[in-house]
């Protein structure tokens, strides 16, 4: 029975928590792995909805992902590759793309997935007012057509680089039409086609899965169930991964992450992500109207004690735009130093003639604990520079509706964790006007004209050139604060085989796994 209570708040925290596995008696073997047992996954806050449309935060993603299916999939280097879509191809002009679904695919209910659950899928999410917070990944969507039972045609109103990388995107999983329409709760009960089936969700305890028998991948996923469990408590994770009773984490602790990895049964399989974390300036609050301001604010940063002392190193100082070395698109831009710059920030605060002692507050997240390692660093910056700062703190789903949805903040901190094979998807939710996740009410129509034209343009060096604008633009007008890129710091047991991680955190590739005795 499917346990659910409370009202589900909007908005975005690309919180991806820690995961733990437990390997139980393996049965048999199917084709490339060893089939059997159960998954047992620990994470640190519950998920903010199962319905793909409306799923805000990385723990609905990383159930949504298990659930329901795409029409392409990305493997662990992020590139797309076939999903309920078995080939697919973009017109000469780029304007159309069509997929072509592989043939039998069901729901988990046994209901056939059709063109036709491909197109209430994304009419769904289309509409402005549909409350869905990733627009930037389908605002160049202008029809969606069924040409038969198995094919499907996207007509864009402008080319659209990332678009295979968004048809792999949580977000943009296919839900059954006939169910949803008749009135059946996808956030209460989500049912999709993906490797996993639903069985239940006990909030603040557990979300249970069983094998999809009917996955189209011959013989996955190779886990007979898993579980999601909730563990706020990252100290006891950390314990449980050191004794052996935990045998894997996309999240470890970061203090702990050396005594674990040197472990001789442990992998350390880290590498630096795409888990960014942002400040976000309320613009329509006091003098956070002035980007003055709100560029002190970034100057006076310290983000190499943020490194250290909220991520005991394991995080990378963001000194310029959120687009990190790693990707493409990385501007080279070094305009704040890692320990921060207070003669400049005090002489931009004079400058905008904000007077000493001005009250200003900082919300941060309290079951997140990097961000509550970080809020008495940044209080004591702000106060370096002339604010009276100070931490107020709340738990999610709260968060979420009192704070995030209604932009009730002067200072809060985000982090985002998505794809990110294209460099659109780091900028495009954060800093356009039309974003459902730009609740710091930023952004400006030069802004959005650069991110569109980046993301259209049709060569990789003319696309570089622009997000190297958009990253300038953004460092003027300080619509949010960079402040570090976080490691994906992965570690598991040697039993686990074939497990892949993303730069992302994302756990699709779980599918491709299994446990050996």
């Amino acid at each position: 029975m499917t346990k659910l209570t409370g009202r589900l708040g909007l908005g975005l925290a690309m919180l991806v928590g820690s995961l733990c596995i437990f390997a139980w008696p393996i049965e048999s073997h199917a084709e490339d792995g060893v089939r059997g047992g159960t998954l047992v996954a620990a994470f640190s806050a519950d998920p903010g909805g199962f319905d793909p449309a409306q799923g805000p935060s990385g723990m609905s993603h990383v159930v949504i992902e298990q659930v329901y299916g795409t029409l392409l999939n990305l493997d662990a280097d992020a590139k797309p590759y076939a999903g309920l879509a078995e080939s697919w191809s973009q017109s000469d002009d780029g304007l159309t793309w069509t997929f072509k679904l592989r043939e039998g695919l069901e729901f988990h209910n046994g209901e056939a997935l059709t063109a036709e659950d491909v197109v209430f899928t994304f009419e769904r999410i289309m509409p402005e007012d549909s409350g869905y917070a990733y627009r930037g990944q389908i605002e160049t969507i202008d029809e969606v057509v069924a040409v038969d039972n198995l094919t499907v045609e996207f007509r864009l109103n402008r080319v659209t680089g990332p678009f295979e990388i968004y048809m792999a995107f949580p977000g943009s999983s296919i839900v059954p039409k006939d169910l949803v329409e008749s009135g059946h709760d996808l956030n209460a009960e989500p049912i999709g086609a993906g490797p996993f089936k639903f069985v239940s969700y006990t909030p603040r305890d557990s979300v249970e899965f069983v094998r999809n028998d009917n996955y189209y991948e011959a013989g996955k996923p190779y886990f007979d169930a898993m579980t999601y469990r909730i563990v706020s408590d990252p100290t006891a994770l950390a314990n449980g991964l050191k004794s052996g009773e935990i045998l894997f984490s996309n999240e470890v602790p970061p203090k702990d992450w050396s005594s674990i990895v040197s472990q001789s049964n442990m992998v350390d399989a880290a590498l630096e992500g795409s888990r960014y974390y942002w400040m976000l300036p309320n613009h329509e609050r006091g003098v956070l109207r002035d980007p003055l301001v709100r560029r002190a604010i970034s100057y006076a940063l310290n983000r190499e004690a943020i490194v250290r002392g909220a991520f005991f190193g394991q995080a990378t100082a963001m000194q310029g735009g959120v687009i990190p070395g790693w990707n493409w698109a990385y501007a080279g831009i070094t305009e704040f130093p890692p320990l921060g710059n207070i003669d400049k920030a005090k002489e931009l605060m004079a400058e905008a003639g904000v007077a000493p002692g001005t009250p200003i507050s900082l919300m941060m997240v309290s079951s997140w604990p990097p961000m509550m390692s970080m809020a008495p660093i940044i209080q004591a910056n702000l106060s370096q520079i002339g604010f009276n700062a100070t931490i107020e703190t709340m738990e999610v789903p709260r968060y979420w509706d009192e704070v995030w949805a209604t932009s009730n903040f002067d200072l809060t901190v985000m982090y985002w964790l998505s794809p990110l094979a294209d460099p659109d998807d780091f900028v495009t939710n954060t800093y356009a006007t039309t974003s459902a996740v730009n609740v710091q009410k930023g952004g400006s129509a030069e802004m959005d004209q650069l991110m569109l034209d980046a993301k259209s343009a049709v060569t990789v060096e003319e696309r570089k050139e622009l997000y190297r604008q958009q990253q300038e633009l953004s460092l003027a007008t300080m619509d949010v604060i960079p402040v570090v890129n976080g490691w994906v710091l992965t570690a598991h047991t040697d039993q686990l085989v074939n497990f892949k991680p993303m730069r992302t955190g994302f756990l699709k590739t779980l599918k491709d796994a299994w446990l050996t005795e």
